[in-house]
């Protein structure tokens, strides 16, 4: 297995790294305390490529492959984590779409949302089937060349401020995967979460109410959407999920060094405390060994696994990721004091946002069920 990038990929890792320095740290706090969907700051990285980066040329993406995409999202949540957690939702009804969908579906949804003139969401999570996605309730019922379809979503990422939603209903026994257009009637928004973390991204409830659904808005075929959908969580959403957790560990890392080295304790730098250097040591080789891991999960896509094949690698991404992220960004706030506190210092904001991460995608818990079902198989 080789490893190293390539020149495409360590360019890749310079244009993010300078565009999120210059464009999103002056505004990452201000962005945090308004808690508003960051349109603009989507728009700008559509521009860059970012939001298609795995999609087809053929439909406006950069087709710069999996390996890129976690990269580039965790370049992008060093700085500002709800941006990069945009980078790992957004994509997952693309995948969908381009892997499922139709030539029309494709070309007329496409190339807009990789432009960032479009927003899209996905939605599978119920009340009533969260970690156990087929015990959801939505219902999808044939009617001549439409369906109609009656359920409610929860948790779901951006919904309020997405134009088309990409959700998962059943109908009789089989599980269909459609597409609602924002303004569609009887497709309400009913609930914004009071989330601790990533502020800038809503996580809505919503409703659908005898909702008329064309025909032509059914992806993939009939009995094949769970499937699409959890393979769009699994290749998409985990390991956007890793790039996520890398990068708050990272500017954790990075935040807590940088105050080590400056703050002067019994007329020294406290970065010359074993205490301290034993964290910062921690801190170091975790995250070069998460690297590790999250970057294989997404060469494994590049080389044409499937979410079967690779599913285990990509759960082990997840898990480890999630967990880095939280005990760095908390012992970046012990090395810190009391600085570690307030937001200027922006740690205690990643470790908010880090604590999002622990369900996203699928629990913690859910990892360790897929990685123990491909050890013990």
């Amino acid at each position: 297995m080789d490893f190293s990038l390539t020149r495409q990929q360590e360019m890749l890792i310079n244009m993010v790294s300078e565009f999120a320095e210059t464009e999103l740290a002056p505004k990452a706090l201000e962005l945090d305390e308004k808690g508003e969907f960051p349109f603009h700051e989507v728009k700008r990285v559509a521009e860059q490529g970012l939001v298609g980066i795995v999609t087809s040329k053929e439909y406006g993406g950069s087709d710069m492959g999996h390996l890129a995409r976690v990269i580039a999202i965790e370049e992008i949540s060093k700085v500002y984590p709800p941006l990069g957690f945009f980078l790992q939702v957004g994509p997952i009804g693309m995948y969908i779409l381009e892997t499922m969908g139709t030539d029309e579906q494709k070309q007329k949804y496409l190339p807009p949302l990789c432009k960032g003139e479009k927003i899209m969401s996905t939605a599978v999570t119920e009340a009533a089937g969260g970690s156990e996605p087929q015990a959801m309730q939505s219902t999808a019922v044939a009617d001549g060349d439409d369906y109609i379809v009656n359920g409610r979503k929860v948790y779901i990422s951006f919904a309020e401020a997405a134009d088309i939603v990409c959700f998962v209903a059943k109908t009789d026994d089989k599980f269909n995967a459609f597409i609602v257009e924002k303004g569609t009637k009887g497709f309400e928004i009913t609930r914004r979460e009071s989330h601790n973390g990533l502020r800038s991204i809503p996580v809505n409830e919503f409703a659908l109410t005898d909702c008329r659904i064309p025909r032509a808005n059914l992806v993939g075929e009939e009995g094949k959407g769970l499937i699409a959908g959890l393979n769009g969580i699994a290749v998409i959403g985990r390991t956007g999920v890793a790039g996520v957790g890398l990068g708050i560990a990272q500017g954790c890392y990075e935040a807590a060094l940088k105050f080590a080295r400056e703050r002067n304790l019994y007329g020294k730098p406290i970065a010359g405390l074993q205490a301290i250097q034993f964290m910062l040591v921690d801190m170091n080789v975790e995250i070069e060994a998460a690297r590790f891991i999250a970057y294989k999960a997404g060469w494994l896509l590049d080389q044409g696994k499937g979410p079967r094949e690779a599913g285990a690698d990509i759960a082990k991404a997840k898990l480890v990721t999630c967990e880095l992220a939280n005990r760095v960004a908390f012992n970046a706030v012990r090395i810190l004091g009391g600085a570690g506190t307030t937001p200027e210092y922006h740690v205690i904001r990643r470790l908010r946002d880090a604590t999002e991460l622990l369900a996203a995608a699928g629990t913690q818990e859910i990892m360790k069920v897929i990685i123990g079902g491909s050890i013990t198989r």
